[in-house]
C-alpha cells in the first residue's frame, strides 16, 4: 500500500525550497534555512521516517558541505585575483573581438566554453568562470548568470565524473556502462541548451540568425561526449565533448584569432594542467586521496593557480588584498544557503524519506520510466550534486526497476542524467550564479528564467525512458 500521506511529507523540503525561491522571492539562505526545518520535522514527527538518523545525516551534511565551500572559495579567489590582473578583461576583449555577435558567442560559451570547465572542475565553478566573460560581453546581470548556469549542462561528467562513479557504484555496474548510456541520453540535450541560449541572447531573431549554429555546436559536444566515452577515457567525456564544440566555434572565427591574450589564459591552463595531473597519475590521484579532503578535488588545485596567477600577473600587496577581500564578501552569504540544502539532502536521503519518494514511484507500474527522471530531478534541484542526487536515489531506482521488470542500464542513466541537469536549478548552484554577478537575494529570478530548457530536457527523458524500455 502506498503511503500517500509520508510521500507528501517526505517532498516537503521540495517544496518548502520551491515556494520560498519562486513563490515568497526568498533569498537562498533563508529558503535553505526553511527546506532544511521542513526536512527534519517530518523525519521527527512521522512513524515512517527515522528520526534517529538525523543527527548522523547532519554531521555527514557538514562535511560535504565543506568540500563544496572549499572549491568554491577557491574558483572565487581565482576569478577575483584575474580581475584585479586584468586577465578576465584581456579575455572578454578577445572574445568580443573574435566575435561581435553575443547572440553567437552565448551558443559558444554555454554549449563549449563552460561545460569543458564543469567538466575539469565541477561543482558549479563554470559558473564563476563564465559568468564574469558574459558580464564584459554586455550581458545583463540577469542573462549573464542564467546562461552562465546552463553553461553546467554537461554535469555528469562534472569534476571527471566523480558523480557518475558514484552512480555505477551504487547500481552495481561499470563506470564505462553507465557513461556510455548517459552519453546516449545527453546527446539530444546539448542542442537544447544551445537553442535557450540564443533564444536569451537574441529573442526569435536570434533563434533565426543563429538556431542552426547553436545546433551543430550542441551536436558536437553530445558526440563529442559519447565517441569519448565509447572509445577513449570515459572521465573525459566532457570535457572532450566541450572541447571539441569550443574548436568548431574558434574554427568558424579563425581570420579573428590574432591577439590571442596569452598570459591571461596561462592560469587557466596551469589550472588544467594541475587537474590533468592529479585525476591522470594514478600514483599521484591515490596519494592525494590518502591525504584527504584537502589535497583531494579540485579545491587545491584552483588555489595554487590562484597563486600562480598573483605571481604571473605581478599583483601587488594591495591588489592581493582587495581580491581576498572580494572573496570573502562574496563567499560569506554563499556559505549558509549551501550548508542547509545539502543539509537538508542528507536528512531527506538518511530519514529514509527518500525511499519513501521511490517506492510511490515504483507503484505506478508501467509509468516508472516517465516518472523516473522527475524523482532523479528532485534529489538533484534539492542537493544540487549528481553525487549526492545518486546517492540519494540511484539504488532505489534500480531496485525499482528491477522489481518492475525493466531494464536497469537505461534507468540508472535516466537517474544520472536528470538528477544533473535538475542541479543546476538547486538552491546553491544558484547562489554561485547570483554571487558572480551580483545578484545575491534575487535567485528565484535566475531560476524562473532558467527553468525552461531544464524542464524540456527531463520531459525528453521521459520520452526516451518510456522508449528504451
Amino acid at each position: 500500500m502506498v503511503d500517500f500521506l509520508g510521500i507528501l511529507i517526505s517532498a516537503m523540503p521540495f517544496a518548502v525550497a520551491a515556494l520560498g525561491l519562486v513563490g515568497l522571492g526568498w533569498p537562498a539562505s533563508r529558503a535553505g534555512v526553511a527546506s532544511l526545518a521542513a526536512a527534519v520535522f517530518g523525519a521527527v514527527v512521522w512513524p515512517g521516517l527515522e528520526a534517529a538518523a538525523v543527527p548522523r545525516a547532519l554531521l555527514g551534511g557538514l562535511g560535504t558541505s565543506a568540500q563544496v565551500l572549499y572549491v568554491l572559495f577557491g574558483g572565487l579567489l581565482l576569478y577575483n585575483l584575474l580581475t584585479a590582473g586584468g586577465a578576465v578583461g584581456a579575455v572578454s576583449r578577445f572574445l568580443g573581438r573574435l566575435e561581435p555577435d553575443p547572440v553567437a558567442l552565448a551558443a559558444g560559451v554555454v554549449v563549449g566554453v563552460a561545460p569543458f570547465f564543469e567538466s575539469v572542475t565541477g561543482f558549479g565553478v563554470a559558473v564563476v568562470i563564465s559568468a564574469p566573460i558574459l558580464l564584459a560581453a554586455g550581458f545583463t546581470p540577469l542573462r549573464a548568470a542564467v546562461l552562465a548556469s546552463w553553461g553546467q549542462c554537461a554535469v555528469p561528467w562534472g569534476a571527471l565524473g566523480v558523480g557518475t562513479v558514484i552512480g555505477a557504484h551504487l547500481a552495481r555496474m561499470g563506470f564505462g556502462t553507465l557513461s556510455d548510456a548517459s552519453a546516449i541520453l545527453s546527446l539530444p540535450l546539448f542542442p537544447v541548451y544551445g537553442v535557450a541560449a540564443v533564444a536569451l541572447a537574441g529573442g526569435w531573431p536570434g533563434v533565426r540568425r543563429r538556431g542552426a549554429e547553436a545546433i551543430a555546436l550542441g551536436l558536437v559536444a553530445g558526440s563529442g561526449t559519447l565517441l569519448t566515452s565509447l572509445y577513449l577515457i570515459p572521465e573525459l567525456s566532457g570535457a572532450v565533448g566541450g572541447l571539441a564544440a569550443t574548436a568548431v566555434f574558434l574554427a568558424r572565427r579563425r581570420n579573428r584569432l590574432s591577439g590571442v591574450p596569452v598570459p591571461a589564459l596561462l592560469p587557466y591552463a596551469f589550472l588544467l594542467a594541475l587537474l590533468a595531473a592529479a585525476n591522470g597519475i594514478g600514483a599521484l590521484r591515490s596519494a592525494l586521496e590518502k591525504l584527504g579532503p584537502v589535497f583531494d578535488g579540485p579545491g587545491l588545485p584552483l588555489l595554487l593557480s590562484g597563486v600562480f596567477a598573483a605571481l604571473l600577473l605581478d599583483l601587488s600587496g594591495g591588489g592581493l588584498r582587495s581580491a581576498t577581500q572580494r572573496t570573502a564578501a562574496q563567499w560569506l552569504p554563499t556559505a549558509g544557503a549551501v550548508m542547509t540544502f545539502v543539509l537538508a539532502g542528507e536528512v531527506v536521503a538518511g530519514s529514509g524519506a527518500a525511499g519513501l519518494l521511490a517506492g510511490g514511484a515504483e507503484a505506478l507500474g508501467f509509468l516508472f520510466p516517465a516518472v523516473s527522471p522527475a524523482l532523479a530531478g528532485l534529489g538533484g534541484a534539492l542537493t544540487g550534486s549528481n553525487a549526492a542526487s545518486n546517492a540519494l536515489f540511484m539504488p532505489l531506482q534500480v531496485e525499482a526497476a528491477r522489481g518492475l521488470g525493466i531494464s536497469e542500464v537505461p534507468t540508472a542513466a535516466v537517474q544520472n542524467v536528470a538528477g544533473s541537469h535538475a542541479s543546476m536549478l538547486a538552491p546553491q548552484r544558484l547562489v554561485l550564479a547570483a554571487t558572480a554577478t551580483g545578484l545575491l537575494g534575487s535567485e528565484g529570478d535566475i531560476l524562473r528564467t532558467s527553468v525552461a530548457p531544464v524542464a524540456v530536457s527531463i520531459g525528453m527523458l521521459a520520452i526516451l525512458g518510456m522508449l528504451f524500455h
